[in-house]
C-alpha cells in the first residue's frame, strides 16, 4: 500500500516573504557572477587581433623615424681614424681625451657634444656654422653634416653619429608608474610607452586613452585612443609616440565613484555590508532548522 504519508520540506515551511527573499538572493548572486565574467572583456588589450590578415599587417609594418623638433637637445659625434681631424667639429667635447678602437674607428668622448634646436629650426655647428635641421630624421642629419664636412675641410669620409638626448614622454593617471620617461630609442609605440609606466591599473579605461600631442609649430592636438581596439595597429600615426607626447588613461566609472568617498564613509560602508551578511547567515541558519 503506497505511503501516503506527506513529506514536509524547508520550503513548504517558508513564508511568501522569505521565499521573496530568497530569489532576490538568488538573482542578486547570478548577477555578480555574470558581472566578474563579463568584467575581464573590458581589460584585454587589441580584442580580435587574431582576426587581422597578414596583408594588412605588412601594410601597415614600418620603422618609425622621428623628426627633428624646436627645443630636441642633440648629441652629435664626428669621428675619424685621426682624431684630430674630427676635433674641431667636437668643440665643448672630450674629444681626443680618450680613444676607443671600435671596428677600425676612432671614437672620442665626442659624443657627449650636445646641441639645442631653436625656434626657428636651426643649430649652431662648429665651423659650418647655422644649420637648418627641423623635420629631418637622425640619418638625414647625419648625411647632411657629412655632406658639409667631407670633402671641404677633411679628406677622409667621417662616420657621424646623432641622437635624441631629450627624447621623452609623459604617461598619467591611471598607470602603475604615472611619471615622464626619457627614452633611449625613439621608436617607441603606446604599448611600450605603458609598459614603461608599468601598464594600466584595473581602473584605468582602456577604450579611452587620450593623447596630447605638439607638433613643430607648438600646436596641440587630442587624440582619443581604444586599446581595446585592433585597429590600432593599423594607425600608425596613434601607435607610435613622438618626442613629448603625452598620455593620459581615465579612470573608469567604479574608480570615480569611490573617489568621493573619504575614509569615513568607507568605514561605514565596510560596517553595512558586514552587518548584511551576518543577517543573511542568520535567517538561512534559522530557516535551515
Amino acid at each position: 500500500m503506497p505511503n501516503n504519508k506527506q513529506i514536509t520540506t524547508n520550503s513548504d515551511r517558508w513564508s511568501p516573504t522569505q521565499m521573496k527573499y530568497t530569489h532576490l538572493l538568488t538573482v542578486a548572486a547570478c548577477a555578480i557572477i555574470l558581472n566578474a565574467c563579463s568584467a575581464g572583456k573590458h581589460v584585454t588589450y587589441l580584442k580580435d587581433a587574431d582576426n587581422i590578415s597578414k596583408y594588412d599587417l605588412e601594410k601597415s609594418a614600418m620603422i618609425y623615424e622621428a623628426r627633428i623638433m624646436p627645443k630636441d637637445v642633440l648629441t652629435i659625434a664626428v669621428n675619424t681614424t685621426v682624431p684630430e681631424a674630427a676635433a674641431p667639429f667636437n668643440l665643448g667635447s672630450s674629444a681626443g681625451s680618450g680613444v676607443i678602437s671600435t671596428a677600425g674607428v676612432s671614437i672620442t668622448g665626442a659624443e657627449l657634444q650636445t646641441y639645442v634646436v631653436d625656434n626657428q629650426g636651426c643649430i649652431d655647428y662648429p665651423v659650418i656654422g647655422k644649420l637648418k635641421v627641423i623635420g629631418l630624421t637622425r640619418v638625414e642629419l647625419q648625411e647632411l653634416i657629412k655632406s658639409k664636412i667631407y670633402p671641404n675641410y677633411i679628406t677622409e669620409v667621417p662616420v657621424v653619429n646623432v641622437r635624441f638626448k631629450n627624447y621623452k614622454i609623459s604617461v598619467l593617471g591611471e598607470v602603475n608608474k604615472p611619471g615622464s620617461y626619457t627614452l633611449m630609442n625613439e621608436q617607441c609605440t603606446i604599448f611600450d610607452a605603458l609598459a614603461t609606466a608599468g601598464d594600466l591599473t584595473i581602473y584605468g579605461k582602456r577604450d579611452n586613452v587620450l593623447l596630447i600631442r605638439e607638433d613643430a609649430t607648438g600646436k596641440k592636438s587630442i587624440s582619443r585612443i581604444n586599446l581595446e581596439s585592433a585597429s590600432l595597429l593599423s594607425n600608425l600615426d596613434l601607435y607610435y609616440l613622438r618626442q613629448n607626447d603625452v598620455l593620459y588613461v581615465e579612470p573608469n566609472r567604479t574608480k570615480a565613484r569611490s573617489a568621493g568617498i573619504g575614509a569615513t564613509e568607507s568605514i561605514t560602508i565596510s560596517i553595512v555590508s558586514t552587518l548584511v551578511s551576518v543577517a543573511t547567515l542568520i535567517f538561512t541558519i534559522l530557516n535551515n532548522n
